[in-house]
């Protein structure tokens, strides 16, 4: 039987697996140093032949990335250090052979890549020319440019990348000015040899063992599935140990040379978790590129979070469509009727989020929406008018206590009103497939006939469950209809076409969802007419805010420009959220503490203890006083610095 590891175990694993020096990054620094100036001077004095110079100084260009890799993500030195400095140092000196990705804009983007890994419009790393070799090798070299037009155009809005447009300028200037004097002067060759072939090399190996093959297929959003682990010990010494990708997306903070450590110690929770580990020379593991956990769907209930592609849009009124999500092969989408996702899209240069119920029943498999368009709504529009099949979408879900309760013997009653009959229809199938349930009364309002929703289907149901299924159409804006009841759905309606006094309220479940007055009538009539309140069961489109609750403290904020801003925050509420609705820019990324871009420094004041699961900031880094703005609640007045 495999051994697990408990979370406090992991948490202690990680954090001390975070040194105050990473000397074996210095280590590694010292050795690109002497082994460039050896390698370059034996080859102009004829000791080494130029082509065997030229891919030792491939591995010396690729060695000098995972420096500039551990300085970008604060590895090297600790953060209560005097000697950050030097990590910045080494950052942009080990950038000098890359050439085209100077230190500041990397750390920045490379961020960026950890706060959104795999989502197609925000993470700078994801391949965006389709999985053929060419458009491979065509992604390859494109990325580079894309962390430059990323930050002069798509981000140019946020203040932390306007800040590296001086830097970069200067770091182009530098490298590009040095080459072109020295070709000038007689070391043409010698810069091809040393400079720009391996950097055309390097750029390939990077981009392929950092971003394609560890991320492949780049579909699954989820910290345990969005990167790979393919353990070997030539590898480990080849890549610098970026075979174990998954445990640097998972403890950033951790220097390359303590990745394999870490992944021993923790594999069975890594196992526990079917994260995508692949093996060589193994019967027990998939074999390399070959794990379906890299695209895993759901595990164990827990809610997705992935990018799926649109299978099938179909028009069910005239401003409202059916969108259906292809399933991967082998896989199976669980939840229950009545529950919602949330999809999300980049829709005018900004990441669209909203939350639709699910029309399909569990027990038919698929995973379906209903959205129906509305004048202002930015996603309603979207999918109404531009999307396509084959687009893709991030899906996150299921979520909701607004469920089915199969294990009730019990009548059920539906009330819905207009596009309320998303998850109401979900929950009718799955009351008609379950035995338990006798009789089953659908009460739908709309405004015409036109407004139906699932109009074909309900009739067809109501054919087939004649015996069983009881369906009211209230037409309120068809004052003559022969189809369905003319009138509003109201208190009065409700008494007629419910009756309270031959039915034994307790044999009946009560499930509402509509627009909110027309809820809380149906709810207020229910209880009138003494329905008990466990067998009523309501859907909720109110959104959640995280308001102030309690002593609201002083929170000095002094940003990176030396502005100062003051704000109120209560201990329910984070330094971020409440800057954010100030209008207030904290340099910040993902905004759930895994990127630790929104590192801070608190000056004076206390606060609530971060959690040790959290990768961005470890308890070290709270200890001496730092914190993340997206995590931080105040516990008394605070003054806190932008680092």
């Amino acid at each position: 039987m495999q051994k697990t590891v408990s979370n406090n175990n992991i948490n202690s694993i990680w954090q001390q697996s975070v040194p105050k020096i990473a000397w074996g990054t210095l280590l590694l620094f010292l050795i690109i140093v002497v082994g460039y100036t050896l390698v370059i001077i034996s080859c102009l004095n004829g000791h080494l032949s130029y082509s065997i110079g030229s891919i030792a100084c491939v591995y010396f260009s690729y060695a000098c990335f995972t420096v500039q890799h551990d300085a970008g993500h604060g590895s090297i030195f600790s953060h209560e250090s005097h000697l950050k400095w030097i990590e910045s140092s080494l950052g942009w000196v080990a950038s000098l052979p890359l050439l085209v990705v100077p230190f500041l804009l990397f750390q920045k983007i490379h961020d960026r890549h950890h706060a959104f890994t795999n989502d197609p419009n925000r993470d700078p790393d994801q391949f965006n020319f389709g999985n053929k070799w060419y458009q491979i090798i065509l992604n390859i070299y494109f990325i580079p440019i894309k962390y430059h037009w990323m930050a002069l155009f798509q981000l140019r809005h946020l203040k932390t990348f306007r800040d590296t447009y001086a830097s970069t300028f200067v770091y182009l200037i530098i490298t590009i000015g040095s080459l072109t004097v020295l070709s000038l002067k007689g070391y043409g060759f010698e810069v091809f040899c040393f400079a720009i072939i391996p950097l055309i090399i390097n750029i390939f190996i990077l981009v392929m063992f950092f971003d394609y093959i560890p991320h492949h297929p780049h579909k699954s959003l989820d910290r345990y599935h969005n990167t790979r682990i393919y353990p070997s010990r030539l590898l480990n010494l080849l890549l610098l140990g970026q075979n174990y990708h998954l445990i640097h997306h998972m403890y950033p903070r951790v220097p390359w040379y303590r990745y394999k450590n870490v992944y021993t110690k923790i594999k069975p929770d890594l196992l526990a978790k079917k994260a995508p580990i692949e093996e060589f020379r193994t019967s027990t593991e998939p074999n390399f590129m070959k794990s379906p956990h890299a695209s895993m769907l759901q595990f164990n209930n827990q809610a997705i979070h992935q990018l799926l592609k649109v299978k099938e849009i179909r028009s069910l009124t005239h401003n409202t469509k059916t969108i259906s999500f292809e399933i991967p092969e082998g896989q199976k989408f669980k939840f229950q009727s009545g529950q919602y996702i949330t999809v999300s899209q980049w829709i005018n240069r900004s990441q669209v989020t909203r939350c639709y119920s699910l029309c399909s029943a569990p027990e038919n498999g698929g995973m379906q929406i209903a959205v129906t368009q509305t004048p202002n709504g930015l996603m309603s529009n979207f999918i109404n008018k531009q999307m396509k099949v084959g687009d893709e979408m991030i899906v996150q879900g299921p979520f909701g206590n607004f469920i089915y309760d199969f294990d009730s013997k019990k009548n059920v009653v539906l009330i819905a009103g207009g596009s309320g009959i998303t998850p109401i229809f979900s929950i009718l199938k799955s009351s008609l497939i379950n035995s338990n349930t006798d009789k089953i009364q659908l009460i739908y309002a709309c405004k015409t006939q036109k407004h139906i929703l699932f109009k074909h289907e309900l009739l067809q149901l109501e054919k087939q469950y004649q015996d069983r299924l009881n369906i009211h159409f209230v037409l309120s804006q068809e004052p003559k209809s022969s189809f369905g009841i003319s009138g509003r759905l109201d208190h009065l309606l409700l008494i007629t076409l419910i009756d309270f006094k031959a039915l034994s309220q307790q044999s009946n479940q009560y499930y509402i969802c509509g627009p909110q007055a027309l809820q809380n009538q149906m709810l207020e009539t229910l209880l009138a007419n003494k329905v008990s309140s466990e067998n009523i069961h309501s859907e909720q489109f109110t959104v959640q805010t995280n308001l102030p609750k309690g002593k609201q403290h002083t929170v000095e904020i002094k940003l990176a420009d030396g502005q100062q801003q003051h704000l109120k925050v209560a201990s329910n509420q984070s330094i971020l959220e409440v800057a954010q609705m100030n209008n207030i820019s904290i340099p910040h990324a993902c905004g759930s503490g895994q990127c630790g871009s929104c590192k801070i420094k608190i000056d004076k004041g206390s606060v609530y203890n971060i959690g040790a699961s959290i990768p961005g900031l470890t308890t070290a880094d709270q200890k001496a006083g730092y914190t993340l703005a997206c995590q931080c609640k105040p516990k008394s007045d605070l003054s806190l610095r932008v680092i």
